[in-house]
């Protein structure tokens, strides 16, 4: 008995543990999805009214709605309002039709009408108590008052139902072990219970959680059902064959001692023979050590004389070059007035050649460098290598009107930070370039996820995508895309330069694209060693 005590003791606690974690995935995710749609809905609205020339027709509208509807799964409806509390424009259409021309004034709920009025007095974001939708179903309403020049151009609408909210958060797991209700405030606002479940939580464990999200507080209350728990029909066998076991297992034992017993003897003249063994082999391995601190000492040597051979080298490859540019600059300044138009072009031709072979002369040089000539690697804040970066490539991107989007609280990295600015640079940089000029909406995310236990980092734009015969292609020296060459920009060593950096510390370095909607870099690197 006490053992079976202790059996449904144990069972218990772990259902408990089960039901705790899963209250608190689900708290997660449910938060984090709405976290998400609010934050998706605040960026429309910025992004509505802050566009110059002002742009407030129903295709823009609609066009943003599509794109956000599609992105971030969970919304019913994306609505505009007119500024007297009219609906005038829906996405989606379908299901969305009754709400056309109707007055939030005029809604069936006061409380909904009462939060609108709310939202038309503070001009900020507000969302309303949960009630049935005119779309049908339990939710809620969020309104973003839309002002543009201090004037209220109109309401963004988000539109939620409980249920579309709780169904795509969640899995199929999680509603078929759980019984879930959400209250807010009193009321039960979704159940997945039904006439044929019998009486739910006539086991007393219940867990509880507070969900919460811009506008709102809902509470959680999470019962699981009788498929978690363990089945307890077989317990009796369970028990017998447990003491059949130990018995076996003391037998078993006993005739272990006295085998090991003989054993003890055996490994005893074994460990004197080892330890002789080990004498002569620690005086081999310090003979080793020695041998390969000449070889340490020798390839030190060795790399220092490398290394002045380069710069001589690169020095003596760059003379020429400056040579040439001075030529051009005294042949314009001594015969500008005789130098025709096509004299002029086939200037500009081998100046831009000469400045492209220094260029190409400087990447060489720096991809040599890489892995041989190293300095102390420290930790650092990823965020501000990201914001050193940024900086240096403002001109760039404001002058192509980029959106450059940086998660928050990005980690901290260990490495050599010059080396690692560089593969951010270059990164940012072939994403600006190869975004598109025809590109309505030039976009560049740089963020961080999780993959198993793994930091990824990422660099990712909505340009115009390499094929897929590329990716590993690119990543060699003076290997450049068919685009690239169009614009004529780049030596073909930048991305060698990134690899051979980020495998130098310890990580790898990856994309993926589609052709037209836009590439992503991913690299990692080897955390710092405790």
């Amino acid at each position: 008995m006490l053992l079976w005590q202790n059996q449904n003791r144990h069972e218990r606690e772990l259902v408990l543990r089960h039901t705790e974690t899963s209250s608190e995935q689900i708290r997660i995710r449910v938060e984090g999805l709405m976290n998400s749609r609010m934050a998706s809905l605040e960026l429309l609205a910025e992004r509505w009214v802050e566009r110059v020339p002002p742009d407030f027709s129903r295709k823009r509208f609609l066009d943003f709605a599509e794109i956000f509807y599609s992105h971030y799964p969970g919304f019913m409806g994306i609505n505009w309002i007119d500024p007297e509390g009219a609906v005038r424009w829906v996405f989606p259409r379908e299901n969305n039709e009754r709400v056309i021309g109707r007055s939030v004034h005029e809604h069936g709920d006061s409380r909904v009408r009462d939060v609108f009025q709310k939202a038309k007095k503070d001009l900020r974001y507000v969302a309303s108590p949960c009630a049935e939708l005119i779309q049908g179903g339990l939710g809620f309403d969020t309104f973003w008052p839309l002002i543009y020049s201090g004037t209220v151009q109109g309401y963004l609408n988000g539109v939620f139902q409980v249920n579309q909210i709780v169904d795509t958060s969640l899995g199929k797991d999680i509603l078929k072990n759980f019984w879930i209700r959400l209250y807010e405030a009193d009321r039960r606002i979704y159940t997945n219970e039904n006439q044929n479940d019998g009486n739910p939580g006539k086991n007393g464990l219940r867990i509880l959680r507070e969900i919460q999200f811009p506008g709102k507080i809902w509470r959680l209350e999470l019962v699981p059902k009788a498929i978690v728990y363990p089945s307890g029909m077989a317990w009796k066998v369970s028990l017998l064959i447990f003491g059949l076991v130990i018995s076996a297992t003391l037998s078993l034992l006993l005739h272990l001692l006295l085998e090991r017993m003989q054993m003890y003897r055996q490994a005893r003249d074994h460990a004197l023979q080892e330890v002789s063994e080990r004498k002569r082999a620690e005086a081999a391995l310090k003979e080793n050590e020695k041998k390969l601190e000449a070889l340490l000492a020798e390839l030190a040597a060795k790399n220092a004389e490398l290394e002045t051979f380069v710069y001589s080298v690169s020095h003596d490859l760059k003379t020429p070059i400056v040579t040439i540019e001075g030529f051009i600059g005294a042949l314009r300044e001594d015969f500008g007035n005789l130098i025709s138009k096509d004299g002029e072009k086939y200037l500009d031709y081998i100046g831009d050649a000469a400045r492209k072979m220094e260029l190409l002369i400087n990447d060489l040089l720096e991809l040599s460098r890489i892995g041989r000539l190293t300095v102390k690697k420290t930790e650092f804040p990823f965020g501000d290598l990201i914001s050193e970066v940024l900086k240096t490539l403002q001109p760039r991107i404001e002058e192509r009107g980029i959106q450059v989007n940086v998660e928050e609280k990005l980690p901290l990295v260990y490495g050599e930070k010059k080396r690692l600015v560089q593969v951010v640079e270059n990164l940012v940089s072939n994403a600006v370039k190869y975004l598109g000029k025809e590109n309505p909406c030039p976009r560049i995310e740089v963020g961080v996820r999780e993959n198993d236990d793994q930091k990824v980092f990422f660099v990712r734009d909505n340009g115009i995508g390499i094929e897929e015969r590329y990716f590993e292609k690119i990543f060699e020296v003076f290997q450049r895309l068919p685009a690239a060459k169009k614009i004529g920009e780049g030596t073909g060593i930048g991305l060698a330069i990134v690899k051979r950096i980020i495998e130098h510390h310890g990580g790898r370095v990856w994309l993926e694209s589609d052709i037209g909607k836009g590439t992503t870099f991913f690299f990692t690197l080897k955390d710092k060693e405790a």
